[in-house]
């Protein structure tokens, strides 16, 4: 799993999430949320237009992030969920109560590479 975390206008934080969001890879995604949560301030949109593939315990990591921005007064908003994910996360209704959309984020350019 390959963890990216932009801050956006606002305040906002993006987390992008690449490769398999599963029982090996949720523990540190977990640790990189509580990061989100104690570094910001702002809302939180996560990117998942790279996840290939979630099991229940990557939905978990989700739900607790969640839970703890709701208790913060701050949202979740998940963008890019497509494939086995997106039926993942509508199968256990996920979907319902996390706002999925289509929203465009600008990522920042990488650092060129010197030689």
């Amino acid at each position: 799993m390959k963890i990216n975390i932009y801050k956006q206008p606002g305040d906002v934080a993006v987390v992008v999430l690449e490769g398999e969001f599963d029982a090996v890879s949720a523990p540190v995604t977990r640790t990189e949320f509580e990061r989100v949560l104690t570094e910001g301030g702002g809302d939180v949109v996560v990117d998942l237009s790279g996840v290939t593939f979630m099991d229940s315990s990557g939905a978990g990591a989700l739900v607790f992030l969640h839970k703890r921005l709701v208790g913060l007064k701050r949202t979740l908003e998940l963008i890019g969920v497509t494939g086995q994910p997106h039926d993942l996360l509508a199968l256990l209704r996920i979907t319902n109560v996390i706002p999925v959309n289509q929203r465009v984020v600008v990522r920042p350019e990488p650092p060129e590479e010197r030689a």
